[in-house]
């Protein structure tokens, strides 16, 4: 997956850039998926997010808040680590409710950040700019092709 700057995998993240790129300019579609809350994320990851979707841009985003779900090993190992906030709430298990405590940030700064994160990249005006972005990528690959 593509990482945020703060992980080791940032050093490869201008090829994924430009991959992603090449990729709808073939009128592919690309829709970024987010796990936020990931050990070594702190508040500034959401503004990184942000940023990152929007200068490829992506034309879909996807944001989801790290669950460590009952009986696996990510749960298994936040249980051992004192992590789990209340054990057992399978009801705290969404996708988007914070069940554990983070380790670059508070839960209340996960969830501030994950609402932020939402207002901003599901806004129409961020929608309709990465919208047109890609079908303006779109529109300059095909005529690149016709020329060439």
């Amino acid at each position: 997956g593509i990482e945020a700057r703060s992980n080791f995998k940032a050093r490869t993240a201008g090829r994924y850039v430009e991959a992603l790129r090449r990729i709808q300019a073939h009128g592919v579609s690309v829709n970024g998926c987010f796990i936020l809350g990931l050990d070594g994320h702190t508040p500034e990851t959401f503004r990184e997010v942000f940023e990152f979707a929007c200068s490829i841009p992506l034309y879909d985003v996807q944001i989801t808040v790290l669950t460590a779900f009952p009986g696996t090993p990510l749960y298994d190992r936040f249980l051992r680590e004192g992590r789990i906030l209340e054990p057992g709430r399978w009801d705290l298990c969404t996708l988007f409710d914070v069940n554990y405590l983070p380790q670059g940030m508070l839960p209340q700064d996960l969830q501030e950040g994950m609402r932020w994160l939402t207002r901003h990249l599901y806004d129409d005006a961020c929608t309709q700019y990465r919208r047109d972005a890609f079908f303006a990528g779109l529109r300059r690959s095909r005529r690149i092709r016709a020329c060439a």
